[in-house]
């Protein structure tokens, strides 16, 4: 009974969470973008988990991870969903090269020193390589939403740097989702064919492509299936979402990567997606605001010891600006050996720090994959980057993106204090 009361007032929260509107908000421009993209839920998830309440304990958070999972398969299927190549297929060559060596920037400049890190830490091993491999995914990833709020503001909307970083934001996700599905089939030390031993990690990426393949091909013929009602279409949906991802979970697969395919295979196939991409759409936001919340109620900082509270938060800030510099760098050499539209400015890598929800879904969806050594250490490391950075994204935009209309030097953050952070109704 207490469960299920639990259950029915996360869900309450959740819708209306999703339904909240908090652009009216008297706080300042850093503070009101964490309640636009949901990142408040962590600080929900830290009240309500062991850290501080204890009401999600442990017991109750293994029974939330089918949830989760679904969770982890609507936040991949959102994104795969917008990937349509003949919409991509005009853009110029620097918008297919520049999201890459973003990402890569980000994620090679968290990979080495982290890497040797928990190399010192734990020992070298697989465990300690996938441990930074995740850590690199979630560093390479760049959220979109500080830019897309930005660019609702009159004083910047059609601004070319802006309109560029939006790009390079919503692409650069895509490989930090690769490399992170990556990482979860190399850590598998044995292959899928009995007596065939040689690479065991190209052996579980055949197989989650397989399966991401067949879910996709299932969501594909939904929409036909239930041409007689919106009813059909969201059972169908659930049910395929329900069982791909828990058989992903099962086989200690991503379902955030299977779910990923999914959605690149559904929306690049002629055939009717266009309802299956509104009802995924309208339903992703309240599970991604609960992955938000469960990954605050699993943030546990006692299973770090012998590690000090104090010594985390140093080696988190230490990756983070580690993190920053791969960004700026990436920028830097982007600026200088590639012709960039309208020459942007070399360090318009800090407009691309944000990290977002796609972080703190591989940190969740790499804690159910199973703890390791160090993986509260990696996924502490990721929260506090995906808080802090969006604290800081509308300062460090601002300091590189020009409004259109003149705005004096050091006048950068009242401006910050008074954007509109959330769509118009």
């Amino acid at each position: 009974m207490i469960k299920l009361l639990l259950f029915a007032l996360l869900a309450v929260l959740l819708i209306a969470g999703a339904r909240r509107r908090p652009e009216n908000l008297p706080l300042p421009a850093g503070l009101r973008l964490l309640f636009v993209t949901g990142t408040e839920f962590l600080f929900v998830g830290v009240l309500l988990g062991p850290l501080a309440l204890g009401v999600l304990d442990e017991e109750r958070l293994s029974a939330l991870k089918p949830i989760t999972a679904v969770g982890m398969g609507f936040v991949g299927l959102h994104y795969g969903l917008q990937l349509e190549a003949k919409l991509l297929r005009w853009i110029p060559l620097f918008y297919h090269v520049a999201p890459l060596a973003q990402a890569m920037g980000g994620a090679l400049f968290a990979f080495v020193p982290s890497y040797f890190l928990f190399a010192y830490l734990f020992g070298a091993g697989t465990e300690t390589t996938v441990a930074a491999l995740v850590l690199a995914a979630a560093a390479a990833c760049s959220t979109p939403e500080p830019l897309d709020l930005l660019a609702r503001d009159s004083r910047f909307a059609g601004a070319s740097l802006l309109t560029m970083l939006r790009h390079l934001a919503e692409m650069g996700e895509l490989p930090a989702l690769l490399l992170y599905g990556i990482a979860v089939c190399y850590r598998h030390d044995s292959g899928l064919v009995v007596g065939w031993t040689l690479l065991p990690t190209l052996q579980w990426l055949l197989l989650t492509l397989l399966l991401g393949v067949v879910f996709g091909l299932v969501l594909d013929v939904l929409p036909a299936v239930g041409r007689g009602g919106t009813g059909r279409l969201v059972v169908g949906g659930l049910g395929a979402i329900l069982f791909f991802t828990g058989f992903a979970r099962y086989l200690l697969i991503s379902p955030l990567f299977v779910s990923l395919i999914a959605g690149l295979l559904v929306i690049n196939v002629p055939g009717p997606s266009r309802r299956l991409r509104r009802f995924v759409a309208n339903t992703e936001t309240p599970f991604r605001l609960f992955l938000l919340l469960v990954a605050g109620a699993s943030w546990s900082l006692e299973a770090q010891r012998p590690l000090t509270t104090p010594i985390i938060l140093l080696l988190a800030f230490a990756l983070m600006a580690s993190r920053i510099l791969g960004k700026v760098s990436a920028g830097w050499v982007l600026a200088k050996t590639t012709h960039a539209p309208r020459d942007p400015t070399p360090i318009f890598g800090i407009g691309l720090v944000a990290q977002g929800g796609i972080s703190a879904a591989i940190a969740l969806d790499y804690l159910d994959e199973g703890v390791g050594p160090a993986t509260q250490l990696v996924v502490t490391m990721i929260l506090l980057s995906v808080i802090v950075t969006e604290l800081i994204a509308p300062w460090l935009i601002l300091h590189i993106v020009s409004p259109r209309e003149s705005v004096p030097p050091g006048q950068q953050d009242e401006i910050a204090e008074t954007l509109p952070l959330e769509p118009n109704p």
